[in-house]
């Protein structure tokens, strides 16, 4: 299974909420490919910049393009892993 998800996000979000996700790992900030080791099997997340989104004339949002890969896994770990993706990925709002 693959999930592709368009966020709202700088490289620099992106990574302090990778961080949450897998604490302790040191992820190289150049990359845009990850490796995560799972119980049994392995996620992998990428990233793509894509162009910013105009929402208004003064009012432009970083966009990018996360695919989730799964080698391995059973879909109720992939479940699992997407909902801690997304957790993690969360922000708060007003």
């Amino acid at each position: 299974m693959s999930v592709k998800k368009i966020m709202s996000a700088k490289p620099t979000e992106f990574f302090r909420s990778l961080d949450h996700l897998v604490p302790n790992e040191n992820f190289d900030k150049n990359s845009t490919r990850f490796k995560i080791p799972q119980e049994t099997g392995e996620a992998f997340i990428s990233f793509t910049i894509l162009p910013d989104r105009q929402v208004t004339g003064l009012l432009s949002l970083p966009q990018m393009e996360v695919l989730l890969e799964f080698d391995g896994m059973s879909d109720e770990a992939q479940t699992k892993f997407i909902d801690e993706f997304d957790l993690a990925f969360r922000r708060g709002g007003g």
